[in-house]
């Protein structure tokens, strides 16, 4: 198990706590219009954001340091099997999607790169139905009228503590964001957030495969692949 990764990811979840409880809205759905994308004069482009670590178990509610140690432990064997045998294909085969799926609806739509990742860019004021920060720079630089963009935040499995006892068994894990990005305004016009937990049929702790965590989270990649579908 890699220890400065679970050490990282115990102070996103403290830091993404701390926003949680500032009393933000939560961006809701935006259903994507159809219609403007069949515009031929509008040009679109799209990114893939990947996750910055391997698949693994991602622990939630383990509220100290000492508890995230047990839980960790607690957690160990399946990290090392999902780390080793989960790879990014199946994120690859959702990229693909997005993008043919966003091809039948627009003859105009292709790859671009970024020249600076998304969390660098200057903060937008704005309310809801708005990116929090600013892509319209992009439009220029780019090229395009609108971005889309798939983020995988994490994948592997979902585990739930209560400091460091399990309020459950651990479930098949896949989260993320599907947006798109009116450039001349920054408003969306499109936002699915993906959150697929899937718990695991029959026993979970059968080392060191782990059978019915591992059908678990193909099971969420599944349900992404449909909810995607379903919005696109």
């Amino acid at each position: 198990m890699n220890w400065k990764i679970k050490l990282r990811a115990f102070f996103v979840l403290v830091f993404t706590l701390i926003l949680a409880s500032c009393g933000s809205t939560p961006q809701p759905v935006v259903e994507l219009n159809t219609n403007l994308l069949a515009k031929d004069e509008l040009k679109l482009g799209f990114v893939y954001v990947s996750p910055s670590d391997k698949a693994t178990t991602h622990i939630y509610g383990a509220g100290c340091l000492l508890c995230y140690g047990v839980a960790s432990a607690l957690t160990s064997k399946l990290d090392t099997h999902l780390e080793s045998t989960i790879t990014t294909e199946e994120l690859d085969n959702i990229k693909g999607l997005v993008l043919s799926s966003y091809q039948k609806r627009s003859n105009n739509i292709s790859m671009v790169e970024l020249s600076q990742p998304i969390n660098k860019l200057k903060k937008f004021k704005g309310e809801l139905g708005y990116a929090k920060k600013d892509f319209r720079p992009l439009k220029e630089s780019l090229g395009i009228d609108v971005l889309v963009v798939l983020e995988i935040h994490q994948y592997g499995a979902f585990r739930s503590f209560s400091n460091y006892i399990p309020n459950g068994d651990p479930q098949g894990y896949l989260s993320g964001l599907l947006y798109a990005i009116d450039l001349n305004t920054n408003a969306y016009l499109q936002y699915l957030s993906i959150d697929e937990k899937i718990q695991p049929s029959g026993e979970w702790d059968e080392p060191p495969t782990f059978p019915n965590v591992t059908m678990a989270y193909y099971q969420a990649i599944e349900n992404t692949k449909h909810k995607i579908k379903t919005a696109i």
